[in-house]
């Protein structure tokens, strides 16, 4: 019966992935469908699309038919954002979110470890930032702390496969302390002292990710892992170019556009182009990784796309050069499920016996 209902959970939460590209293009201008979705992009992107994914891999091992709420309200938020109800739609958000910390709870009590914990502290933050869109109807307040609720997670997963590798725990605490520090700047005014803070530990995060995670190893690999090793990598330059960013630039809406893009472009979605080809087959149940070296053809596109919006805002381009940025982007994001998709099939096909 899981298995049955796995596909549709998953479809939910990419038809808010499309939406969301499209959202993200009509705020740059194009004429697109569903124009009142616009100003709705971040909710829809963080919440309905990253939130539902991240609460569905969570929610499956448990084996608890209950928890499934807490996707299928996320990724259902969508549908009230199009008939206009924002308050509603974010009271939905914020529901998710406190079904994904009962999830994360559930998990601390038959296993309690640092990497559970951090991943718990992350759905906090997405929380947080839930009530505070809420409380002032102002995206900026939510994004330091959607930034936390993506930031844990992500390094929750990594230090969770850092076990296999010789990190001390003193080298995890070091961790914790950078992790704190962000914490720290994202409770202070953030247009005061906290952006500096929380740009300080995001550049302290990277260098520990490069020097501590199995990237080290991967990139050294071939086939799936080389490229998993890879997009780590480019994400975690990423993350350290978002720390730079959020110390030297200004509030202006360029910096602002250029600190978010950096952050949800160039290091959410390199680890989801690493840990996809891994994380979607388990989703659905199947047993295969699937991988194609055109792989890095996407990945590259997102990257293009990204060094086109930053030259955009730093530069001062014509609005169309940043507009066609965003073209990049959505084809490099939906060329890399393309390709996962015929990649997924065509390694079933090899895997089943004539």
């Amino acid at each position: 019966m899981q298995l049955r209902i796995r596909p549709f959970f998953l479809l939910f939460a990419f038809s808010n992935l499309i939406i969301g590209l499209l959202s993200g293009l009509g705020r740059l201008g194009w004429s697109v469908p569903l124009p009142e979705m616009y100003v709705h992009h971040g909710a829809i992107m963080v919440g309905g699309f990253l939130g539902s994914l991240i609460a569905l891999e969570k929610v499956i091992p448990l084996k608890k038919y209950g928890f499934f709420a807490g996707p299928l309200i996320s990724a259902s938020s969508i549908v009230v954002f199009l008939f206009g109800e924002f308050q509603f739609a974010v009271m939905m958000l914020i529901a998710a979110s406190l079904v994904l910390l009962i999830v994360y709870a559930a998990y601390l009590k038959t296993q309690y470890n640092l990497y559970l914990l951090l991943a718990m502290l992350g759905s906090m933050c997405w929380f947080i930032g839930n009530v505070l869109l809420l409380w002032k109807r102002f995206y900026p307040m939510a994004f330091p702390w959607w930034v936390g609720f993506l930031l844990f997670t992500i390094v929750s997963e990594r230090l969770e496969l850092a076990k296999f590798l010789p990190v001390t725990r003193r080298n995890k605490n070091i961790l914790v302390a950078f992790l704190g520090l962000f914490v720290l700047g994202i409770i202070l005014p953030f247009h005061e002292a906290g952006t500096n803070i929380a740009g300080l530990s995001l550049v302290c995060i990277s260098l520990w990710l490069m020097r501590h995670d199995v990237v080290r190893v991967t990139i050294k690999k071939e086939g799936l892992v080389r490229f998993t090793g890879v997009a780590l990598l480019c994400g975690y330059v990423a993350l350290l170019l978002e720390g730079i960013f959020l110390i030297v630039l200004t509030e202006a809406p360029p910096g602002y556009d250029i600190v978010v893009h950096t952050f949800f472009l160039g290091f959410v979605f390199a680890m989801i182009f690493a840990h996809g080809p891994i994380i979607l087959p388990g989703i659905l149940g199947l047993r295969v990784k699937p991988y194609h070296p055109l792989f890095y053809v996407p990945l590259g596109l997102l990257y293009i796309s990204l060094a086109m919006r930053i030259a955009a805002d730093v530069m001062m381009f014509p609005a169309t050069f940043r507009s066609l940025s965003g073209w990049v982007t959505t084809g490099s994001i939906l060329l890399y499920f393309i390709m996962m998709i015929t990649s997924t099939a065509r390694a079933i096909r090899n895997a089943t016996p004539d």
